[in-house]
């Protein structure tokens, strides 16, 4: 597969549209979360994402220790005919900041979310966010990160997830009613 960086608009126009969904959808989730911030890389047609989610998750440090960590970063690619075929290990790129984030499915610069063809932007970054948190442990295997399945089979499953916020807001319907107050005279 050619993975050549390519910044026109898509020239298919199926593609195109389904480009300009997921732009809309993606902002909209962006803006009704304080955890996401989403950034297109080449405006409402989009190919190209950064996902910064700013939540807890775990990483390994520099010691191999498994440790706390506030923010993880990817890169998320449609190529052109991402609605017909996939090759996961270019669609979703861990990019940081922590060198290696600890999760079975996650083994940078890899991310395993099991994507198939036409899966939808948002779907995608649900997925990553349920990694990052831990929301999803279980792989069925090793996944890419054996060490890390390994350390889950060995913890308190209450401990899981590790961010318990949703990503995204939920919505209140709050009634405000006043209140008459009485003035002293």
């Amino acid at each position: 597969m050619n993975a050549e960086i390519n910044l026109s608009p898509p020239t298919d126009r199926i593609f195109g549209e389904f480009l300009g969904r997921q732009y809309q959808e993606g902002m909209a989730l962006a803006a009704e979360s304080d955890i996401l911030k989403l950034m297109p890389q080449n405006g409402h047609l989009s190919d190209r994402y950064i996902a910064e989610f700013i939540c807890r998750g775990l990483v390994q440090n520099d010691a191999g220790e498994v440790a706390e960590f506030n923010r993880f970063v990817v890169g998320i690619w449609f190529p052109e005919d991402y609605l017909r075929r996939v090759d996961e290990s270019l669609i979703v790129t861990y990019f940081g900041p922590a060198p290696r984030p600890w999760h079975p499915n996650i083994k940078a610069p890899f991310i395993c979310t099991h994507i198939a063809p036409g899966t939808r932007l948002v779907d995608i970054l649900y997925n990553c966010y349920e990694l990052f948190t831990w929301r999803v442990k279980y792989t069925g295997d090793e996944g890419l990160n054996h060490a890390a399945a390994q350390w889950a089979r060995h913890q308190d499953p209450t401990w899981f997830p590790i961010d318990r916020r949703p990503l995204r807001r939920r919505k209140l319907k709050l009634e405000v009613q006043p209140v008459a107050v009485e003035e002293n005279k």
